[in-house]
């Protein structure tokens, strides 16, 4: 018979994994909305400045990216993990995939990366990340049972804590007024706002080449970019209210059982995870 705490351990493992999954969307969204901007001027002034291969070019550079990436495959690995052992298996097994993760956890722990996405950090506050980074790198190779549950989880809390802040922070703020913004939003925003103006110029330039049909729908493109604009920013605004609730809904977990607030928190991440779906899902489809 499961404990109430393996049941809730095991309902947060399979609610923060979907979680986790469809966050890691906002780098792909913003990647690919920095690829379309580069399209857009490219073929707005393409006659007066030809081909330049240097110009196509992704917002960040593989390796930066891998390392985000590895962040957010390394929380979903653990809540795979917690899910599993707190579930039918009386302990988490290790497999290749998880040993060749918590390898690249060590090396990003240990190589200076964390240094890149935290910006402004004071040297306490990196080498915090940096030991946050490698107990999860260290977690995600112990073989978990069932009865470690509490010291697992008081373990863990702020490591989520620390990491999540740090991808709250990476994904930032879009600006106001076109000042202001940081992070994947910032840069979300502004490609958006290339796309739009590049799209104004081009009916300008154009226009009277244009039949009224082709001119209305080059105007029409307008408005449907600003929704989309808008769209997406919703998605990474929501991805971090979501990792927000990740780390409530996992401190939770070991709260007394008297007005214990995990089901709460719990049902707030599982909505969470079911509209950020939906958000990418939708951005995805466009």
């Amino acid at each position: 018979m499961f404990s109430p705490l393996a049941k809730r351990s095991a309902a947060f493992g399979d609610a923060a994994s979907v979680v986790l999954r469809d966050s890691s969307n906002a780098y792909d969204t913003v990647e690919r909305t920095t690829y379309n901007a580069s399209v857009s001027s490219l073929v707005l002034d393409f006659d007066k400045s030809g081909f330049d291969r240097n110009k196509i070019k992704p917002f960040l550079p593989a390796k930066d990216l891998e390392a985000r990436q590895n962040l957010l495959h390394g929380l979903q690995a653990y809540s795979d993990d917690l899910a599993e052992v707190a579930g039918d298996k009386s302990f988490a097994s290790l497999d290749k995939q998880s040993t060749a993760l918590s390898a690249a956890l060590v090396s990003l722990a240990a190589n200076g990366e964390l240094q890149k996405l935290d910006h402004g950090a004071s040297a306490d506050e990196s080498k915090g990340l940096a030991t946050a980074v490698d107990t999860l790198a260290r977690v995600l190779i112990e073989r978990k049972r069932r009865a470690q549950l509490p010291g697992i989880i008081s373990k863990m809390q702020p490591v989520l804590e620390q990491i999540c802040d740090l991808l709250d922070k990476d994904l930032g703020d879009k600006p106001a007024n076109g000042t202001g913004g940081s992070g994947l939003r910032d840069q979300l925003w502004n490609m958006y706002d290339e796309i739009i103006d590049n799209q104004v110029d081009y009916i300008a330039t154009n226009g009277s080449r244009l039949s009224p049909a082709e001119k209305a729908t080059e105007i029409s493109k307008l408005p449907n970019l600003v929704a989309a604009q808008q769209s997406a920013d919703a998605a990474l605004a929501h991805t971090q209210l979501a990792l927000r609730d990740l780390v409530k809904t996992h401190r939770a977990l070991l709260m007394p059982e008297q007005n214990n607030p995990f089901q709460d928190r719990f049902n707030e991440l599982v909505e969470d995870g079911q509209e950020i779906g939906a958000f990418y899902s939708a951005l995805s489809s466009k």
